[in-house]
């Protein structure tokens, strides 16, 4: 189905004539289904490319000539191989080139974005571990005791109930929950081995690199890759893993 209205679509913008224009592109007239249904994938498809921008991947204003993209677009579609500047197979070659460069470039970025983030966190710790209060382990975990819990210490896949904050560095809140129970086996490494050393009535903030946390990938569009967090925990209750 998809198929046939896309032919349709297809065979519609092939026809179409585009000698009355409309601030530069071909007016659209909406006089019938058919009308509607061209127009309405080449909002869809205009739509998809527009999306680019936002996610910085392709700025179809400035990287993308659109009177060229609108040119090989209708010259394809009509199946007009002798006005094409590059066969399908040269734009297919050269596509998949540009891709793999575009990945590489963001790569490159993505790996620098990395590397000062470490280094931010790194400084970071190296002055929160001069904090009176501040424990570091030999993990790399920090931990700042608040209030100290008079209760059960969790083991190693007990479940836990706590309210917790997480926080980049800059003070930026990615995530929060009061009374929010889980397995202590399924939190990153960081977090999990705060909770190892709290006892029940406890209250910590947890400073972790982020090996100990998301690693050089991030998490989201809240965490960057190489970030180092701080959780802020209240241990309100250890439930034993049952045997």
């Amino acid at each position: 189905m998809k198929k046939l209205l896309f032919l349709a679509a297809a065979a519609l913008v092939a026809t179409m004539g585009i000698t009355s224009c409309c601030n530069g592109v071909p007016c659209a007239k909406l006089n019938s289904d058919l009308d509607t249904l061209g127009y309405a994938y080449g909002v869809q498809f205009g739509n998809q490319f527009s999306n680019f921008q936002d996610s910085g991947v392709v700025v179809p204003e400035v990287t993308m000539d659109l009177d060229n993209f609108i040119a090989g677009f209708v010259t394809a579609i009509r199946r007009d191989s002798s006005n094409l500047k590059l066969t399908v197979e040269e734009a297919n070659q050269y596509l998949r080139d540009f891709n793999e460069k575009l990945r590489q470039q963001m790569e490159e970025k993505h790996q620098k974005e990395v590397a000062e983030n470490k280094a931010k966190g790194a400084d970071f710790m190296a002055e929160n571990a001069k904090k009176d209060g501040v424990k570091t382990l030999e993990s790399g975990l920090q931990i700042e005791t608040l209030t100290e819990g008079n209760g059960k210490q969790p083991k190693e896949g007990d479940k836990v109930k706590v309210n917790y904050k997480g926080s980049l560095i800059d003070g930026t809140v990615f995530d929060q929950n009061d009374s929010i129970d889980f397995n202590t086996n399924g939190v990153v490494k960081g977090f999990k081995e705060g909770l190892l050393n709290m006892k029940e009535g406890g209250k910590a903030i947890l400073t972790m690199p982020s090996n100990l946390a998301y690693g050089e990938r991030g998490a989201g569009a809240n965490i960057p890759g190489g970030a180092t967090l701080q959780f802020e925990v209240e241990l309100l209750e250890v439930i034993p893993t049952k045997k």
